[in-house]
């Protein structure tokens, strides 16, 4: 590609029309269930863009937007695996994407995080788990994902994240995240359309209704995010919720609500305008939240009877969980142990819940490695709270509320993958900040 026409393609991937147009896209293959033709174009385009592209954060949005095509089919493993063939050129080209792109950064703090939680998850199940177990191929999966897989990610992020002259790398990723709930909450209304063109009701029970709103969950963060400037994409939070709310599904919709508080309290605190109305805003919020739990205790037959309710069976879980913890509590039992019942394909026995899931597998060994993370984490985004910092903090903190509920990050892709990409936002726009600071103050002695 000549050298001219090259520029103008790459300042058109690194400008929003670019994420427009993905978004777009991906809206139209979803209304035309053309998911199963998207997968492998969006592979293919994303694979162009790493040869083209220094920045991991131009085809972020396609990534993501990928996993949401794979959710949509129901069946994710099995609908990527229809496309391992392409595993051959994505190693390539993601090799070769290091080589003329990567810049030379030292791993910071939250390598070694990712380290201890990739020691615990190989570790898991020593002295209990049978090796036809461990060795099993969906168990290997998490293992090796969530750990080692994860190191690969915050090292390509590290390297392969960074600002430019087309925009700020903390910018970009709330782009990616506002258009990423673009499409989720079209994803969602597609479905309840379909639902009343073929059955006149809003709501069917189906596979991927929790899964979607975990990406959404991502996103609502960045509508106050802009909020603070325009307060007009307020009102896209709530729509966000609100088709969060037709899926119907509880956890979503508990989760959905603490963090929309929480983005309420964020906007009182960054913005002062317009606070009475965000106040009755807020209020509302809170009567609505209280009525409808109180006319779902109502409608289940009381307390005791909603969290006995089969499709409630979480306690039975979390039981299980601790009883593996009890079985061996230094390793856990591992990922790969069938428990007393039998994952299906490419999944383990969830606990739905990220703290016994932790706990009932990789033991005390896990929770100590999962909760450095975890307070690794929370240093960053507390060192010096901006709007950007604390919005990134909601934004994961929506995943790691409904991980009580749901597998959430204990999921590779696309959600830990997500989280790890946060949190390398953070800690290289600190370093770039830091970086300008030095340069202005070098200059500054000079002059």
């Amino acid at each position: 590609m000549p050298e001219k026409a090259l520029t103008h393609f790459r300042a058109f991937l690194n400008e929003k029309w670019a994420s427009l147009l993905y978004t777009v896209l991906a809206c139209l293959a979803v209304s035309f269930s053309l998911e199963h033709y998207a997968i492998p174009l969006f592979i293919l385009w994303i694979l162009f863009v790493l040869l083209l592209d220094g920045s991991f954060l131009n085809v972020f949005l396609p990534v993501t937007l990928l996993c949401g095509f794979a959710i949509r089919t129901s069946g994710q493993s099995t609908i990527l695996l229809n496309h391992l063939w392409l595993a051959v050129p994505v190693v390539i080209v993601i090799a070769i994407h290091f080589v003329l792109y990567g810049q030379k950064r030292k791993l910071g703090v939250l390598f070694f995080a990712q380290a201890a939680i990739s020691a615990a998850l190989l570790l898991g199940g020593l002295f209990y788990i049978s090796a036809e177990n461990y060795f099993k191929p969906d168990a290997l999966y998490y293992v090796f994902f969530l750990g080692v897989g994860m190191i690969f990610f915050y090292a390509w992020f590290r390297n392969g994240v960074f600002s430019n002259e087309y925009y700020d790398v903390r910018e970009k990723l709330m782009e990616c995240f506002w258009y990423l709930g673009i499409f989720c909450a079209w994803s969602i209304l597609d479905q309840t359309a379909r639902f009343l063109l073929t059955s006149g009701v809003f709501y069917k029970p189906y596979v991927w209704s929790n899964d979607i709103c975990e990406l959404m969950l991502f996103c609502i963060p960045a509508t106050f995010y802009y909020a603070r400037n325009r307060y007009v994409y307020l009102t896209a939070g709530l729509a966000f919720y609100g088709a969060m709310f037709l899926t119907q599904s509880y956890s979503a919709i508990l989760c959905g609500f603490l963090l929309l508080v929480l983005c309420f309290a964020y906007l009182l605190k960054q913005s002062k305008a317009h606070r009475i109305f965000t106040v009755s805003l807020l209020t509302a919020l809170c009567l609505f939240g209280a009525i409808s739990f109180g006319w779902l205790v109502y409608d289940r037959g009381g307390l005791a009877a909603l969290f006995a309710a089969e499709e409630n069976g979480r306690l039975a879980l979390i039981q299980n969980a601790w009883r593996n913890f009890l079985a061996s509590p230094i390793f856990g039992v591992g990922v790969g142990d069938p428990g007393t019942g039998s994952a299906t394909f490419m999944t383990v026995n969830w606990t739905h819940n990220l703290l016994f899931q932790v706990l009932g597998s990789l033991g005390i060994v896990g929770l100590l490695a999962y909760g450095y993370q975890l307070y690794k984490r929370c240093r960053l985004v507390f060192a010096s709270p901006d709007p950007f910092r604390l919005a990134a903090g909601l934004s994961y903190l929506g995943i790691f509320l409904i991980s009580m509920f749901q597998p959430g990050e204990f999921c590779p892709m696309p959600y830990a993958m997500m989280a790890v990409m946060i949190f390398t936002v953070l800690e290289n726009s600190d370093e770039e900040r830091a970086q300008k600071a030095e340069k202005e103050g070098k200059s500054a002695i000079s002059a």
